[in-house]
């Protein structure tokens, strides 16, 4: 694997995979490229950074259809990926007899919207708890920090999970112009 644009491409292909199945993915793949192969480290620093991209995404065996229960998490392809399935994907397949997952969607938006509505509640809690005579610039800078990256999120993902998150957007609507009304005059 030498890309997260290749890791995208094997999980696009395949579904959902483990670390674990992705490191086996890599590791055959170098031995038909006939390179060195990523350590299990590299493979689970290569995901973390790509999640960091939304380019995968970490989901549950409840949201995976057909799967039994386990302790596992799996990786599906996120909302800004731009995936590069290898050529040698499909040989690979066949030596490590892999089938593709159907990953639950609706499960994973229902997850999302649960976790983002908890941001949107922690960080009105941060913005009740500011006396707004006494607003320090650095807190001001911090909350934006947080508002932007829950408004990145929620754009990121609202188009690509399937329902309606109005009700989302309406609470970032409300958190907005609550930080707004913190700023001096």
């Amino acid at each position: 694997m030498k890309s997260k644009e290749e890791l995208c491409g094997i999980i696009d292909a395949l579904g959902a995979l483990s670390v674990e199945e992705i490191c086996l993915v890599s590791k055959e793949l170098s031995l038909l490229r006939n390179i060195t192969p990523l350590t299990f480290h590299s493979v689970k620093d290569l995901c973390a950074d790509a999640e960091k991209e939304h380019l995968i995404a970490a989901v549950s065996w409840e949201e995976i259809e057909n799967l039994e229960m386990d302790e596992i998490s799996y990786y599906i392809l996120g909302p800004n990926a731009f995936p590069e399935i290898p050529f040698e994907l499909s040989e690979v397949i066949d030596i490590l007899q892999i089938e593709e997952r159907e990953v639950d969607l609706s499960k994973v938006a229902s997850r999302f919207s649960r976790n983002l509505h908890k941001r949107i509640k922690n960080l009105e809690i941060k913005v009740d708890s500011i006396d707004q005579a006494k607003v320090n610039p650095k807190d001001l800078e911090n909350l934006e920090q947080r508002y932007s990256d829950i408004l990145n999120q929620y754009y990121d993902y609202s188009f690509w999970l399937p329902g309606d998150m109005s009700d989302i957007e309406a609470e970032i609507q409300v958190l907005s112009s609550r930080i707004e009304a913190l700023k001096p005059a």
